[in-house]
């Protein structure tokens, strides 16, 4: 008994000594220093990241220290009891904290989260503790987290501090956003350095119920070109809960952005599991932006609109990575480019994931015109005359409008240049139009687009090159049930499709007559060149051979193409010259796919012999045996 209550005596005595050595230290620097510096340095190691200095040094009473609790309308109203040396606990909830009074500041403002001023003109400044000097919680400035109250003046005060150290040093601060949901919107970035960052994408979620602002805007001030550098967002969603109106309205955007990175971020539309009203609206808008990278993110549920949106109309931009990132239920997973003077430089995609939402349906006639798809049309019109309407054929469906707001329509007649359209194309469940594109490239010159172990699910376009590019290499890619993996509308000087398997399931037989793994609908000269080497196109349980086109040529133009080290059987149709190694098979019924050299179509016959004709063939015996 004696020696548990001697125990007890120095467990007091120590905590007194702590505690008046922590006030020897307060006199010593200054309250302002204080407030300044917090008390890392005099506190005891062990302290998590955000716990409090009260709870951790002394417990959650306040007899062993002095530190009168107080609420933050008490410091304001001066009705706080006087401290001895100038501390207070403020209790308000999410908001707690210790603050030092600071007799030497009479200019500091208000902010309402790391400094509070009171009626007389006392500055209160909150102690960092084993919080890091530069991260400021969006609690502290009000922030609820409740999906019901309006966050967005809290968010931006947190956002606010962290870029006010900019001006100061050039540095800045992190925005830390606690588990919760969070109403807000207009949110700006206006200085570099400031990083936002939550506990995960699953738990620190931005809500959005505009139907127009942006959830969060990056840029320097709006009147100057100087690029915005080494921002940060990560472990966050933001999630879209209303019906966006039609236009160019994402949720995040961003100007002259570079050398900045999203983690672990997800951007997320409003959808029907979960009760939303509608699919407008996009996910992130970047101009010109260079050395973007793009970790662990995923895009879903952006139906109408761009995921992940990156026009530019200067020279020297470019350089994005996308490691690991994910594109669910996109109609444009990724669009690179657009713009009338671009240049987009190198973008690469590291094991990139693309799930469409339902490929191989359509609305009418599985007829879907897979480029050269956007014209330009008001809404109400029934004609459209194109500049070159080659390539467009009655019975197609095409996607007409500006860039931002596409609706499907029916071509009922094609006269010269003009488009006949019967605009009564609806879109029932199951059916898309152009669903699930994974990536388009529109710009004037992509120098470099790379797909490396990436994966495409039921996509109707897996990357569609929309205008000159010099280089794309895809290499070790799986592409399940989707209609076109690669798209040329327009100069490609060099593509590469290598070491990966595309493979179709076609119970229906609905498939044959557009499946292809390139489709070459545009060319403006015979400069191309198209390698596939060592691939495997398979047709799946419902073919005994594969019954699409490998690579399929609608232009009169001759690229250069060479296939190598093939697998399974094909079908080549187009004008270009062809060469071929390694194991190759062609071949197959006279009503499946088979090999046609101009006008003579050579088969295998129900016997197993080969018969060659000038012209269709009509039956299995109709032509002479070779």
């Amino acid at each position: 008994m004696m020696k548990d209550a001697a125990n007890g005596t120095n467990q007091d005595n120590k905590a007194e000594q702590r505690a008046m050595s922590r006030r020897k230290a307060i006199a010593a620097i200054g309250a302002g220093t204080v407030a300044a510096a917090g008390l890392a340095a005099i506190l005891p190691k062990g302290i998590a990241f955000g716990q409090t200095v009260a709870g951790a040094v002394y417990g959650d009473g306040e007899a062993c220290c002095g530190a009168p609790y107080v609420t933050i309308a008490e410091l304001r109203s001066d009705t706080a009891p006087t401290a001895p040396d100038g501390l207070y606990y403020v209790t308000d909830a999410g908001r707690e904290g210790e603050f030092a009074y600071d007799a030497n500041d009479a200019s500091s403002t208000d902010d309402g989260g790391t400094i509070f001023i009171s009626v007389s003109g006392k500055r209160y400044k909150r102690l960092a503790g084993r919080w890091p000097a530069s991260v400021y919680n969006v609690k502290w400035f009000g922030a609820k987290g409740d999906n019901t109250a309006d966050d967005s003046a809290a968010f931006q005060a947190a956002i606010n501090k962290a870029q006010e150290q900019y001006a100061v040093d050039k540095t800045g601060g992190t925005v830390y956003v606690p588990p919760g949901r969070y109403r807000v919107t207009g949110l700006t970035v206006r200085r570099p350095y400031v990083t936002i960052k939550g506990e995960g994408h699953g738990s620190s979620i931005l809500m959005n119920y505009h139907n127009s602002a942006p959830v969060l805007d990056i840029q320097r001030d709006d009147s100057t070109t100087i690029s915005l550098h080494d921002f940060e967002l990560r472990d966050v969603m933001i999630k879209n809960n209303v019906n966006r109106l039609a236009g160019d309205r994402p949720l995040v955007t961003a100007k002259l952005l570079v050398s900045s990175r999203f983690t672990n971020v997800v951007f997320r539309n409003s959808n029907a599991f979960e009760g939303g009203s509608g699919y407008n609206g996009s996910g992130l808008k970047i101009l010109n932006g260079f050395e973007l990278a793009f970790t662990s993110c995923t895009f879903s549920h952006f139906l109408k609109g761009y995921a992940v949106d990156m026009p530019c109309d200067s020279l020297n931009i470019g350089n994005y990575h996308f490691l690991d990132c994910l594109w669910m239920y996109c109609v444009h997973g990724l669009l690179l480019g657009r713009g009338s003077k671009s240049m987009a430089n190198s973008t690469l995609l590291s094991n990139p994931k693309f799930v469409a939402w339902q490929g191989g349906n359509y609305v009418k006639e599985c007829k879907v015109k897979y480029a050269q798809t956007t014209v330009a049309s008001s809404p109400a019109a029934n004609q459209v005359t194109l500049t070159n309407a080659s390539g467009f054929e009655s019975g197609q469906v095409v996607l007409v409008g500006s860039e931002d707001r596409l609706t499907p329509a029916l071509i009922s007649a094609v006269s010269g240049s003009t488009l006949t359209l019967d605009r009564s194309v609806t879109v029932q469940n199951g059916d898309t139009v152009l669903q699930g594109t994974v990536a388009v490239v529109s710009g004037w010159c992509a120098q470099e687009v790379r797909i490396n172990v990436g994966h495409f699910e039921g996509c109707d376009v897996g990357l569609l090159a929309s205008n000159h590019l010099g280089l794309i290499t895809i290499d070790g890619v799986h592409a399940g049930n989707s209609s076109n993996i690669v798209v040329i509308d327009d100069q490609v000087q060099y593509l590469s499709l290598q070491n990966s398997r595309v493979f179709a399931s076609d119970p229906n037989h609905l498939w044959p007559d557009w499946f292809t793994v390139v489709r070459i609908t545009k060319l403006d000269s015979h400069d191309n060149i198209i390698l596939l080497d060592n691939n495997m196109i398979e047709g799946g349980s419902a073919y005994v051979s594969y019954a699409g086109r490998e690579v399929y040529n609608q232009t009169s133009y001759q690229p250069k193409v060479r296939f190598q080290s093939r697998q399974a059987g094909a079908v080549y149709t187009g004008n270009f010259p062809q060469t071929f190694s390694g194991s190759v098979t062609i071949g197959g019924s006279w009503s499946g796919p088979h090999l046609i050299m101009g006008t003579y179509h050579l088969w295998v016959d129900g016997s197993g012999a080969l018969r060659l004709k000038n012209g269709a063939p009509t039956g299995d015996l109709d032509g002479s045996p070779v």
